[in-house]
Protein backbone atom coordinates (compact mmCIF):
# COMPACT_ATOMS: atom_id res chain seq x y z
CA UNK A 1 0.00 0.00 0.00
CA UNK A 2 1.53 3.36 -1.40
CA UNK A 3 0.28 6.30 0.40
CA UNK A 4 0.63 9.97 -1.11
CA UNK A 5 1.67 12.55 0.77
CA UNK A 6 -0.33 16.24 0.67
CA UNK A 7 1.79 18.73 -0.95
CA UNK A 8 2.98 21.36 0.74
CA UNK A 9 1.35 24.49 1.42
CA UNK A 10 3.47 27.10 -0.94
CA UNK A 11 5.58 29.37 0.76
CA UNK A 12 4.10 32.91 2.26
CA UNK A 13 5.15 35.68 0.91
CA UNK A 14 4.81 39.11 2.41
CA UNK A 15 4.35 42.27 0.60
CA UNK A 16 4.46 45.93 1.40
CA UNK A 17 2.45 48.41 -0.47
CA UNK A 18 4.01 51.75 -0.41
CA UNK A 19 1.67 54.57 0.56
CA UNK A 20 0.76 55.95 -2.63
CA UNK A 21 0.05 52.44 -4.34
CA UNK A 22 -2.50 52.08 -1.71
CA UNK A 23 -4.02 55.71 -2.40
CA UNK A 24 -4.23 54.49 -5.69
CA UNK A 25 -6.10 51.45 -5.02
CA UNK A 26 -8.87 53.11 -2.97
CA UNK A 27 -9.23 55.67 -5.66
CA UNK A 28 -9.90 53.31 -7.86
CA UNK A 29 -11.96 50.72 -5.71
CA UNK A 30 -13.87 53.90 -4.87
CA UNK A 31 -14.61 55.00 -9.04
CA UNK A 32 -15.51 51.19 -9.56
CA UNK A 33 -17.86 51.19 -6.89
CA UNK A 34 -19.70 54.51 -7.59
CA UNK A 35 -19.68 52.97 -11.11
CA UNK A 36 -21.03 50.20 -10.96
CA UNK A 37 -23.34 50.83 -7.85
CA UNK A 38 -27.03 50.15 -8.68
CA UNK A 39 -30.41 51.49 -7.31
CA UNK A 40 -32.30 49.99 -4.56
CA UNK A 41 -34.75 47.80 -6.25
CA UNK A 42 -38.21 48.30 -5.00
CA UNK A 43 -39.84 45.07 -3.19
CA UNK A 44 -38.44 41.54 -4.65
CA UNK A 45 -36.11 42.86 -6.78
CA UNK A 46 -32.75 41.80 -4.47
CA UNK A 47 -30.98 41.38 -8.20
CA UNK A 48 -27.33 40.45 -7.99
CA UNK A 49 -26.85 43.66 -9.50
CA UNK A 50 -28.23 45.19 -6.16
CA UNK A 51 -26.60 43.00 -4.16
CA UNK A 52 -23.03 44.47 -6.03
CA UNK A 53 -23.73 47.52 -5.80
CA UNK A 54 -24.62 47.50 -2.18
CA UNK A 55 -21.49 45.88 -1.60
CA UNK A 56 -19.42 47.70 -4.20
CA UNK A 57 -20.92 51.41 -2.04
CA UNK A 58 -19.40 49.71 1.49
CA UNK A 59 -16.36 49.14 0.32
CA UNK A 60 -16.39 45.63 0.06
CA UNK A 61 -15.47 45.60 -4.43
CA UNK A 62 -12.80 42.70 -5.20
CA UNK A 63 -11.13 44.89 -8.02
CA UNK A 64 -8.94 42.38 -10.70
CA UNK A 65 -5.62 43.05 -11.50
CA UNK A 66 -4.73 45.62 -13.20
CA UNK A 67 -7.62 47.84 -11.41
CA UNK A 68 -8.79 50.59 -13.29
CA UNK A 69 -11.20 51.64 -15.57
CA UNK A 70 -10.89 49.30 -17.78
CA UNK A 71 -13.16 46.77 -16.21
CA UNK A 72 -15.69 48.80 -15.19
CA UNK A 73 -16.15 50.22 -18.98
CA UNK A 74 -16.11 46.48 -19.73
CA UNK A 75 -18.83 45.66 -17.81
CA UNK A 76 -21.01 48.79 -18.79
CA UNK A 77 -20.60 48.02 -22.30
CA UNK A 78 -21.65 44.38 -20.97
CA UNK A 79 -24.10 45.75 -19.61
CA UNK A 80 -25.52 47.71 -22.85
CA UNK A 81 -25.21 45.05 -25.61
CA UNK A 82 -28.68 43.50 -24.63
CA UNK A 83 -30.08 46.66 -24.77
CA UNK A 84 -28.87 47.16 -28.45
CA UNK A 85 -29.56 43.43 -29.26
CA UNK A 86 -33.13 44.72 -28.40
CA UNK A 87 -33.02 47.98 -30.38
CA UNK A 88 -31.42 46.30 -33.66
CA UNK A 89 -34.86 43.94 -33.26
CA UNK A 90 -37.00 47.18 -32.69
CA UNK A 91 -35.54 48.95 -35.96
CA UNK A 92 -36.20 45.67 -38.16
CA UNK A 93 -39.38 45.42 -37.27
CA UNK A 94 -40.31 48.85 -37.90
CA UNK A 95 -38.23 49.22 -40.69
CA UNK A 96 -40.29 46.48 -43.35
CA UNK A 97 -43.64 48.65 -42.59
CA UNK A 98 -42.09 52.26 -43.50
CA UNK A 99 -42.54 51.39 -46.97
CA UNK A 100 -45.03 49.37 -47.21
CA UNK A 101 -47.84 52.09 -47.94
CA UNK A 102 -48.26 55.18 -48.86
CA UNK A 103 -49.28 58.31 -46.40
CA UNK A 104 -52.15 57.63 -44.24
CA UNK A 105 -54.67 60.99 -43.91
CA UNK A 106 -53.16 61.77 -40.51
CA UNK A 107 -49.55 61.23 -41.74
CA UNK A 108 -50.45 63.56 -44.43
CA UNK A 109 -52.03 66.30 -42.74
CA UNK A 110 -48.91 66.81 -40.35
CA UNK A 111 -46.60 66.99 -42.39
CA UNK A 112 -48.32 68.95 -45.13
CA UNK A 113 -49.71 71.21 -42.09
CA UNK A 114 -45.32 71.48 -41.14
CA UNK A 115 -44.19 72.61 -44.72
CA UNK A 116 -47.33 75.45 -44.63
CA UNK A 117 -45.57 76.46 -41.38
CA UNK A 118 -42.20 76.79 -42.76
CA UNK A 119 -44.07 78.72 -45.39
CA UNK A 120 -45.58 81.00 -43.22
CA UNK A 121 -42.47 81.61 -41.19
CA UNK A 122 -40.13 82.09 -43.83
CA UNK A 123 -42.50 83.77 -46.49
CA UNK A 124 -45.46 85.08 -44.57
CA UNK A 125 -48.19 83.12 -46.56
CA UNK A 126 -51.68 82.35 -45.24
CA UNK A 127 -52.38 78.87 -44.35
CA UNK A 128 -55.73 76.69 -42.95
CA UNK A 129 -56.16 77.32 -39.17
CA UNK A 130 -54.53 74.16 -37.50
CA UNK A 131 -54.77 75.32 -34.32
CA UNK A 132 -58.69 75.34 -34.25
CA UNK A 133 -58.88 71.46 -34.83
CA UNK A 134 -55.18 69.72 -34.44
CA UNK A 135 -54.68 67.15 -31.25
CA UNK A 136 -51.37 69.02 -30.86
CA UNK A 137 -49.58 72.14 -31.07
CA UNK A 138 -49.34 72.58 -34.97
CA UNK A 139 -45.72 74.48 -34.60
CA UNK A 140 -44.30 71.75 -32.87
CA UNK A 141 -43.94 67.89 -34.33
CA UNK A 142 -45.13 69.14 -38.03
CA UNK A 143 -42.12 71.72 -38.84
CA UNK A 144 -40.13 68.58 -37.48
CA UNK A 145 -41.52 66.27 -39.24
CA UNK A 146 -41.50 68.24 -42.33
CA UNK A 147 -37.60 68.99 -42.39
CA UNK A 148 -37.52 65.02 -42.58
CA UNK A 149 -39.65 64.82 -45.11
CA UNK A 150 -37.77 67.26 -47.44
CA UNK A 151 -34.67 65.13 -46.95
CA UNK A 152 -35.95 62.01 -47.86
CA UNK A 153 -39.60 61.92 -48.23
CA UNK A 154 -42.56 60.07 -46.31
CA UNK A 155 -39.73 57.53 -45.51
CA UNK A 156 -37.19 60.01 -44.09
CA UNK A 157 -40.37 61.24 -41.61
CA UNK A 158 -41.29 57.84 -40.96
CA UNK A 159 -37.70 56.77 -39.80
CA UNK A 160 -37.26 59.89 -37.42
CA UNK A 161 -40.60 58.86 -35.67
CA UNK A 162 -38.38 55.52 -35.33
CA UNK A 163 -35.75 57.27 -33.84
CA UNK A 164 -38.14 58.37 -31.11
CA UNK A 165 -39.45 55.11 -30.27
CA UNK A 166 -35.92 53.94 -29.76
CA UNK A 167 -35.23 56.49 -27.53
CA UNK A 168 -38.53 55.83 -25.96
CA UNK A 169 -37.48 52.04 -25.40
CA UNK A 170 -34.31 53.11 -23.76
CA UNK A 171 -35.85 55.60 -21.51
CA UNK A 172 -38.16 52.41 -20.66
CA UNK A 173 -34.86 50.23 -19.92
CA UNK A 174 -32.86 53.21 -18.12
CA UNK A 175 -36.20 53.89 -15.86
CA UNK A 176 -36.51 50.25 -14.95
CA UNK A 177 -32.77 49.69 -14.40
CA UNK A 178 -33.08 52.18 -11.54
CA UNK A 179 -36.41 50.88 -10.20
CA UNK A 180 -35.78 46.98 -10.44
CA UNK A 181 -32.50 46.57 -11.58
CA UNK A 182 -30.89 45.32 -14.97
CA UNK A 183 -32.49 42.18 -16.02
CA UNK A 184 -35.58 43.47 -15.49
CA UNK A 185 -34.87 46.28 -17.41
CA UNK A 186 -33.89 44.34 -20.65
CA UNK A 187 -37.39 42.01 -19.74
CA UNK A 188 -39.20 45.22 -20.24
CA UNK A 189 -37.24 46.56 -22.97
CA UNK A 190 -37.80 43.36 -24.77
CA UNK A 191 -41.85 43.23 -23.86
CA UNK A 192 -41.99 47.03 -25.09
CA UNK A 193 -39.79 46.79 -28.24
CA UNK A 194 -41.81 43.86 -29.72
CA UNK A 195 -45.37 45.33 -28.92
CA UNK A 196 -47.77 45.93 -31.76
CA UNK A 197 -48.09 49.41 -31.31
CA UNK A 198 -44.10 50.14 -30.98
CA UNK A 199 -43.36 48.97 -34.48
CA UNK A 200 -45.96 50.74 -35.79
CA UNK A 201 -45.80 54.09 -34.39
CA UNK A 202 -42.09 53.60 -35.15
CA UNK A 203 -43.16 53.84 -38.51
CA UNK A 204 -45.79 56.37 -38.59
CA UNK A 205 -45.03 60.34 -39.44
CA UNK A 206 -47.60 61.74 -36.65
CA UNK A 207 -46.34 63.59 -33.36
CA UNK A 208 -47.53 60.38 -31.37
CA UNK A 209 -43.93 59.17 -31.23
CA UNK A 210 -42.69 62.77 -30.39
CA UNK A 211 -45.12 62.70 -27.52
CA UNK A 212 -44.61 59.50 -26.05
CA UNK A 213 -40.57 60.05 -26.00
CA UNK A 214 -41.21 63.24 -24.18
CA UNK A 215 -43.10 61.58 -21.78
CA UNK A 216 -40.26 58.93 -21.11
CA UNK A 217 -38.23 61.60 -20.79
CA UNK A 218 -40.65 63.06 -18.42
CA UNK A 219 -40.75 59.69 -15.83
CA UNK A 220 -36.70 58.80 -16.41
CA UNK A 221 -36.04 62.44 -15.03
CA UNK A 222 -38.49 62.04 -11.76
CA UNK A 223 -37.09 58.37 -10.98
CA UNK A 224 -33.43 59.47 -11.97
CA UNK A 225 -33.95 62.65 -9.31
CA UNK A 226 -34.37 60.11 -6.65
CA UNK A 227 -30.67 59.90 -6.20
CA UNK A 228 -29.69 63.24 -5.50
CA UNK A 229 -29.54 65.81 -3.00
CA UNK A 230 -32.58 68.11 -2.37
CA UNK A 231 -31.05 70.84 -5.08
CA UNK A 232 -29.87 69.12 -7.62
CA UNK A 233 -33.14 66.73 -7.35
CA UNK A 234 -35.10 69.91 -7.30
CA UNK A 235 -33.69 70.77 -10.72
CA UNK A 236 -34.57 67.66 -12.29
CA UNK A 237 -37.92 67.44 -10.95
CA UNK A 238 -38.68 71.06 -12.63
CA UNK A 239 -37.07 70.02 -15.28
CA UNK A 240 -39.52 67.06 -15.49
CA UNK A 241 -42.42 69.01 -14.93
CA UNK A 242 -41.41 71.34 -18.05
CA UNK A 243 -40.43 68.35 -20.32
CA UNK A 244 -44.08 66.60 -19.58
CA UNK A 245 -46.06 70.13 -20.53
CA UNK A 246 -44.22 70.01 -23.53
CA UNK A 247 -45.07 66.41 -24.36
CA UNK A 248 -48.95 67.48 -23.57
CA UNK A 249 -48.40 70.29 -26.23
CA UNK A 250 -47.57 68.04 -28.76
CA UNK A 251 -50.26 66.05 -28.25
CA UNK A 252 -52.75 67.08 -26.32
CA UNK A 253 -53.93 63.68 -25.48
CA UNK A 254 -50.94 62.74 -23.25
CA UNK A 255 -52.42 64.58 -20.53
CA UNK A 256 -53.86 61.68 -19.53
CA UNK A 257 -50.76 60.26 -18.06
CA UNK A 258 -49.84 63.16 -16.06
CA UNK A 259 -51.10 61.67 -12.32
CA UNK A 260 -49.24 58.27 -13.53
CA UNK A 261 -45.86 60.36 -13.73
CA UNK A 262 -46.46 61.90 -10.54
CA UNK A 263 -47.01 58.33 -8.91
CA UNK A 264 -43.87 57.33 -10.04
CA UNK A 265 -42.09 60.24 -9.20
CA UNK A 266 -43.32 60.09 -5.80
CA UNK A 267 -43.05 56.47 -5.12
CA UNK A 268 -39.24 56.37 -6.53
CA UNK A 269 -38.75 59.51 -3.93
CA UNK A 270 -40.16 58.22 -0.87
CA UNK A 271 -38.30 54.82 -1.22
CA UNK A 272 -35.08 56.51 -1.24
CA UNK A 273 -35.34 59.38 1.08
CA UNK A 274 -38.95 58.36 3.05
CA UNK A 275 -40.39 60.85 5.37
CA UNK A 276 -42.25 63.66 3.01
CA UNK A 277 -39.32 64.19 0.29
CA UNK A 278 -42.83 62.22 -1.80
CA UNK A 279 -44.86 64.93 -1.61
CA UNK A 280 -41.87 67.80 -2.25
CA UNK A 281 -41.06 65.69 -5.16
CA UNK A 282 -44.94 65.41 -6.90
CA UNK A 283 -45.57 68.86 -5.83
CA UNK A 284 -42.71 69.97 -7.87
CA UNK A 285 -43.32 68.13 -10.98
CA UNK A 286 -46.87 69.13 -10.68
CA UNK A 287 -46.36 73.05 -10.39
CA UNK A 288 -43.65 73.33 -12.84
CA UNK A 289 -45.94 71.36 -15.40
CA UNK A 290 -49.35 73.23 -14.12
CA UNK A 291 -47.29 76.46 -14.82
CA UNK A 292 -46.72 75.84 -17.95
CA UNK A 293 -49.78 74.81 -18.90
CA UNK A 294 -51.65 77.77 -17.81
CA UNK A 295 -49.04 79.83 -19.18
CA UNK A 296 -49.76 78.00 -22.40
CA UNK A 297 -53.11 78.37 -22.42
CA UNK A 298 -53.07 82.20 -21.30
CA UNK A 299 -50.48 82.92 -24.24
CA UNK A 300 -52.39 80.74 -26.77
CA UNK A 301 -55.37 82.25 -29.43
CA UNK A 302 -58.78 81.18 -29.13
CA UNK A 303 -58.10 78.57 -31.67
CA UNK A 304 -55.69 76.85 -29.81
CA UNK A 305 -57.92 76.52 -26.99
CA UNK A 306 -60.91 75.38 -29.31
CA UNK A 307 -58.67 72.82 -30.96
CA UNK A 308 -57.66 71.66 -27.54
CA UNK A 309 -61.46 71.39 -26.30
CA UNK A 310 -62.75 69.66 -29.81
CA UNK A 311 -60.08 67.21 -30.00
CA UNK A 312 -59.88 66.45 -26.31
CA UNK A 313 -62.04 67.16 -24.10
CA UNK A 314 -65.26 67.16 -26.18
CA UNK A 315 -64.95 64.61 -28.31
CA UNK A 316 -67.77 63.20 -30.13
CA UNK A 317 -69.23 59.91 -28.84
CA UNK A 318 -69.49 56.98 -31.52
CA UNK A 319 -71.24 53.82 -31.29
CA UNK A 320 -68.53 50.84 -30.95
CA UNK A 321 -69.02 48.43 -27.79
CA UNK A 322 -67.58 48.94 -25.07
CA UNK A 323 -66.71 45.15 -24.58
CA UNK A 324 -65.14 45.80 -28.68
CA UNK A 325 -63.16 48.55 -27.42
CA UNK A 326 -61.63 46.62 -24.36
CA UNK A 327 -61.22 43.34 -26.35
CA UNK A 328 -58.77 45.46 -28.97
CA UNK A 329 -56.78 46.79 -25.98
CA UNK A 330 -56.40 43.59 -24.92
CA UNK A 331 -55.22 41.85 -28.04
CA UNK A 332 -52.79 44.74 -28.39
CA UNK A 333 -51.02 44.53 -24.65
CA UNK A 334 -52.33 41.32 -23.54
CA UNK A 335 -48.87 39.90 -22.39
CA UNK A 336 -47.67 43.12 -20.81
CA UNK A 337 -50.96 43.81 -19.18
CA UNK A 338 -51.14 40.03 -18.02
CA UNK A 339 -47.12 40.03 -16.62
CA UNK A 340 -47.95 43.59 -15.02
CA UNK A 341 -50.73 42.79 -13.12
CA UNK A 342 -48.77 39.50 -11.90
CA UNK A 343 -46.15 42.03 -10.83
CA UNK A 344 -48.31 43.95 -8.66
CA UNK A 345 -49.59 40.88 -6.89
CA UNK A 346 -45.78 39.84 -6.21
CA UNK A 347 -44.91 43.39 -4.83
CA UNK A 348 -48.06 43.30 -2.60
CA UNK A 349 -46.32 40.66 -0.55
CA UNK A 350 -43.54 42.69 0.24
CA UNK A 351 -43.43 44.88 3.17
CA UNK A 352 -40.89 47.19 2.05
CA UNK A 353 -42.08 50.73 0.42
CA UNK A 354 -42.90 51.41 -2.56
CA UNK A 355 -44.93 47.78 -2.96
CA UNK A 356 -48.09 49.87 -4.63
CA UNK A 357 -45.85 51.17 -7.36
CA UNK A 358 -46.74 47.89 -9.89
CA UNK A 359 -50.13 47.94 -9.11
CA UNK A 360 -50.35 51.42 -10.71
CA UNK A 361 -48.30 50.95 -13.34
CA UNK A 362 -50.17 48.30 -14.49
CA UNK A 363 -53.32 50.64 -14.46
CA UNK A 364 -51.86 52.74 -16.44
CA UNK A 365 -52.38 50.18 -19.21
CA UNK A 366 -56.12 50.72 -18.69
CA UNK A 367 -56.16 54.60 -18.93
CA UNK A 368 -56.72 55.17 -23.26
CA UNK A 369 -59.08 52.41 -23.38
CA UNK A 370 -61.21 53.43 -20.18
CA UNK A 371 -61.65 56.67 -22.02
CA UNK A 372 -61.96 55.50 -25.39
CA UNK A 373 -64.53 52.93 -24.08
CA UNK A 374 -66.52 56.03 -21.97
CA UNK A 375 -66.93 57.10 -25.97
CA UNK A 376 -67.53 54.42 -27.83
CA UNK A 377 -64.73 54.60 -30.18
CA UNK A 378 -61.55 52.70 -31.16
CA UNK A 379 -60.20 56.09 -33.59
CA UNK A 380 -56.40 55.86 -32.82
CA UNK A 381 -56.41 52.99 -29.75
CA UNK A 382 -54.20 51.36 -31.14
CA UNK A 383 -51.69 54.12 -30.57
CA UNK A 384 -52.72 55.23 -27.51
CA UNK A 385 -52.42 52.11 -25.58
CA UNK A 386 -48.46 52.46 -26.24
CA UNK A 387 -48.99 55.07 -24.14
CA UNK A 388 -49.84 53.16 -21.16
CA UNK A 389 -48.05 50.20 -22.22
CA UNK A 390 -44.86 51.74 -21.19
CA UNK A 391 -45.26 52.28 -18.33
CA UNK A 392 -46.94 48.62 -17.81
CA UNK A 393 -44.03 47.15 -19.10
CA UNK A 394 -42.38 48.03 -16.02
CA UNK A 395 -44.24 46.14 -14.09
CA UNK A 396 -44.18 43.31 -16.80
CA UNK A 397 -40.36 43.61 -16.77
CA UNK A 398 -40.33 43.27 -12.56
CA UNK A 399 -42.49 40.02 -13.01
CA UNK A 400 -40.48 38.42 -15.17
CA UNK A 401 -37.32 39.06 -13.24
CA UNK A 402 -39.00 37.77 -10.26
CA UNK A 403 -39.93 34.16 -11.84
CA UNK A 404 -36.40 34.50 -13.82
CA UNK A 405 -35.16 33.91 -10.02
CA UNK A 406 -35.91 30.42 -9.85
CA UNK A 407 -33.32 29.63 -12.25
CA UNK A 408 -29.53 30.61 -10.56
CA UNK A 409 -27.60 30.25 -13.87
CA UNK A 410 -27.91 31.99 -17.05
CA UNK A 411 -30.55 29.77 -18.29
CA UNK A 412 -33.46 32.64 -17.39
CA UNK A 413 -32.45 34.51 -20.42
CA UNK A 414 -33.60 31.92 -22.75
CA UNK A 415 -36.46 31.00 -20.88
CA UNK A 416 -37.75 34.52 -20.58
CA UNK A 417 -37.22 34.98 -24.15
CA UNK A 418 -39.11 32.51 -25.52
CA UNK A 419 -42.84 33.93 -24.64
CA UNK A 420 -41.45 37.20 -26.29
CA UNK A 421 -40.17 35.91 -29.51
CA UNK A 422 -43.56 33.79 -29.75
CA UNK A 423 -45.95 36.52 -28.70
CA UNK A 424 -43.84 38.39 -31.75
CA UNK A 425 -43.67 36.06 -34.44
CA UNK A 426 -47.30 34.53 -33.88
CA UNK A 427 -49.27 37.84 -33.15
CA UNK A 428 -47.69 41.08 -32.96
CA UNK A 429 -45.68 41.44 -36.27
CA UNK A 430 -48.82 40.32 -37.94
CA UNK A 431 -51.17 42.75 -35.55
CA UNK A 432 -49.05 45.73 -36.81
CA UNK A 433 -48.81 44.79 -40.90
CA UNK A 434 -52.35 44.65 -40.11
CA UNK A 435 -52.65 48.31 -38.89
CA UNK A 436 -50.65 49.28 -41.87
CA UNK A 437 -53.79 47.75 -44.20
CA UNK A 438 -55.98 49.80 -42.80
CA UNK A 439 -55.74 52.33 -45.43
CA UNK A 440 -55.54 51.94 -49.06
CA UNK A 441 -53.16 52.47 -51.29
CA UNK A 442 -52.92 56.16 -52.81
CA UNK A 443 -50.28 55.59 -55.41
CA UNK A 444 -52.25 54.66 -58.46
CA UNK A 445 -54.88 57.62 -57.52
CA UNK A 446 -52.02 60.11 -57.22
CA UNK A 447 -50.29 58.86 -60.49
CA UNK A 448 -53.84 59.69 -61.95
CA UNK A 449 -54.31 62.87 -60.49
CA UNK A 450 -51.11 64.39 -61.65
CA UNK A 451 -51.61 63.99 -64.85
CA UNK A 452 -55.41 65.29 -64.05
CA UNK A 453 -54.59 68.45 -62.48
CA UNK A 454 -52.87 69.69 -65.55
CA UNK A 455 -55.66 69.11 -67.91
CA UNK A 456 -58.57 70.05 -65.37
CA UNK A 457 -56.69 73.05 -63.69
CA UNK A 458 -59.20 74.67 -61.09
CA UNK A 459 -60.98 74.26 -57.59
CA UNK A 460 -60.64 69.91 -56.61
CA UNK A 461 -63.33 68.19 -54.12
CA UNK A 462 -62.47 64.91 -52.36
CA UNK A 463 -63.27 63.35 -48.96
CA UNK A 464 -60.11 62.98 -47.23
CA UNK A 465 -57.66 65.12 -49.41
CA UNK A 466 -55.06 66.03 -47.19
CA UNK A 467 -53.15 62.60 -48.88
CA UNK A 468 -54.13 64.08 -52.51
CA UNK A 469 -53.20 67.43 -51.20
CA UNK A 470 -49.68 66.16 -49.37
CA UNK A 471 -48.42 64.77 -52.39
CA UNK A 472 -49.67 66.87 -55.22
CA UNK A 473 -48.31 70.08 -52.91
CA UNK A 474 -46.26 71.39 -55.56
CA UNK A 475 -49.08 71.69 -57.91
CA UNK A 476 -52.06 72.54 -56.49
CA UNK A 477 -52.26 75.30 -53.46
CA UNK A 478 -53.73 74.67 -50.36
CA UNK A 479 -57.11 76.85 -50.89
CA UNK A 480 -58.61 75.05 -54.02
CA UNK A 481 -59.13 71.99 -51.89
CA UNK A 482 -62.72 71.57 -50.47
CA UNK A 483 -64.03 68.57 -48.21
CA UNK A 484 -66.86 66.21 -48.63
CA UNK A 485 -66.77 66.57 -44.91
CA UNK A 486 -67.91 70.35 -44.85
CA UNK A 487 -68.45 72.84 -47.23
CA UNK A 488 -70.23 76.58 -47.67
CA UNK A 489 -70.91 78.08 -51.37
CA UNK A 490 -70.52 81.63 -51.11
CA UNK A 491 -74.63 82.40 -50.97
CA UNK A 492 -75.81 78.82 -49.84
CA UNK A 493 -76.22 77.29 -46.79
CA UNK A 494 -73.93 74.59 -46.18
CA UNK A 495 -73.90 71.15 -46.38
CA UNK A 496 -76.13 69.21 -49.76
CA UNK A 497 -77.71 72.61 -51.02
CA UNK A 498 -73.06 73.51 -51.81
CA UNK A 499 -72.68 71.20 -52.72
CA UNK A 500 -75.41 71.11 -55.40
CA UNK A 501 -75.00 74.36 -56.27
CA UNK A 502 -71.37 74.51 -56.48
CA UNK A 503 -71.60 71.47 -59.08
CA UNK A 504 -74.38 73.54 -60.71
CA UNK A 505 -71.78 75.67 -61.75
CA UNK A 506 -69.22 74.00 -62.54
CA UNK A 507 -66.83 75.20 -59.54
CA UNK A 508 -64.84 71.65 -59.06
CA UNK A 509 -62.70 70.82 -61.94
CA UNK A 510 -62.22 67.23 -60.27
CA UNK A 511 -64.01 65.69 -57.51
CA UNK A 512 -62.48 62.31 -56.10
CA UNK A 513 -65.18 60.71 -54.25
CA UNK A 514 -64.24 57.01 -52.24
CA UNK A 515 -67.19 56.65 -50.68
CA UNK A 516 -66.17 55.76 -47.60
CA UNK A 517 -67.04 57.99 -44.30
CA UNK A 518 -68.82 60.41 -46.08
CA UNK A 519 -70.28 57.65 -48.77
CA UNK A 520 -74.16 59.65 -48.18
CA UNK A 521 -72.74 62.51 -49.47
CA UNK A 522 -70.58 61.17 -51.97
CA UNK A 523 -73.57 59.54 -53.86
CA UNK A 524 -75.82 62.52 -53.18
CA UNK A 525 -72.19 64.54 -55.57
CA UNK A 526 -72.56 61.86 -57.78
CA UNK A 527 -76.72 62.24 -58.44
CA UNK A 528 -76.13 66.33 -58.64
CA UNK A 529 -73.26 65.61 -61.10
CA UNK A 530 -74.96 63.26 -63.18
CA UNK A 531 -78.49 65.95 -62.93
CA UNK A 532 -76.51 68.89 -64.16
CA UNK A 533 -74.50 67.47 -67.01
CA UNK A 534 -70.85 68.22 -68.03
CA UNK A 535 -69.22 65.63 -65.59
CA UNK A 536 -67.37 62.26 -66.94
CA UNK A 537 -65.74 59.25 -65.24
CA UNK A 538 -61.73 60.24 -66.04
CA UNK A 539 -60.60 57.09 -63.88
CA UNK A 540 -61.03 54.57 -61.15
CA UNK A 541 -58.27 53.86 -59.36
CA UNK A 542 -58.98 51.25 -56.47
CA UNK A 543 -61.62 52.54 -54.63
CA UNK A 544 -61.15 56.01 -55.88
CA UNK A 545 -63.50 57.51 -58.82
CA UNK A 546 -62.45 60.67 -60.33
CA UNK A 547 -64.76 62.43 -62.00
CA UNK A 548 -63.94 66.02 -64.28
CA UNK A 549 -65.79 68.83 -65.69
CA UNK A 550 -66.26 69.68 -69.37
CA UNK A 551 -67.50 73.03 -68.80
CA UNK A 552 -64.81 75.79 -67.92
CA UNK A 553 -64.80 76.66 -64.10
CA UNK A 554 -64.99 79.93 -63.01
CA UNK A 555 -60.39 79.50 -62.21
CA UNK A 556 -60.31 78.33 -65.99
CA UNK A 557 -62.63 81.33 -66.75
CA UNK A 558 -61.03 83.58 -65.10
CA UNK A 559 -57.75 82.61 -66.22
CA UNK A 560 -59.40 82.70 -70.02
CA UNK A 561 -60.58 86.61 -69.00
CA UNK A 562 -56.89 87.35 -68.31
CA UNK A 563 -55.34 85.71 -71.62
CA UNK A 564 -57.68 87.66 -73.24
CA UNK A 565 -57.07 91.30 -72.02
Amino acid sequence: MSTTRPAPPPPQTTTTTPPVAVQQHEAAGLLAGVSIRATTPLPGAATKDHREGTAASSGQVALPRGAGHRPVRRRLAGIRWPLFAVLIVQVVLSLRLIWSSTAFQDEALYLRAGHLEWARWLHGVPIPHFPSYFSGAPFLYPPLGALADNIGGLAAARILSLCFMLGVTSLLWATTTRLYGQRAALLAAGLFATLAGTQFLGAFATHDAMALFLLAVAAWLGVRSADFQFWTRMVLLVTSGVTMAVADAVKYATALFTPVVLVVVALAVWRRHGGGAWLAASLTVLCSWLILVVASLAAGSREYRLGFTTSTLDRPQSNIAVTTVLQHAYVWTSLILVLAVLGAVLASRSRERGKLLPAFLAAAALLAPAEQARLHTTVSLQKHVVFGAWFAAIAAGYAMARLSRVDPGRGWAAVMALPIAASTLFGSMGQAASLYRIWPDSADVVSVLRSAVRAHPGNYLAEDYDVEAYYLRAEVPWPRWSSTYYFRYPGVLPGAASYQAAIKDHYFSLAILSFGDTAAIDRQITADMRHAGGYYVVARAGRFTIWASREPTPVQRSWRNRAGR
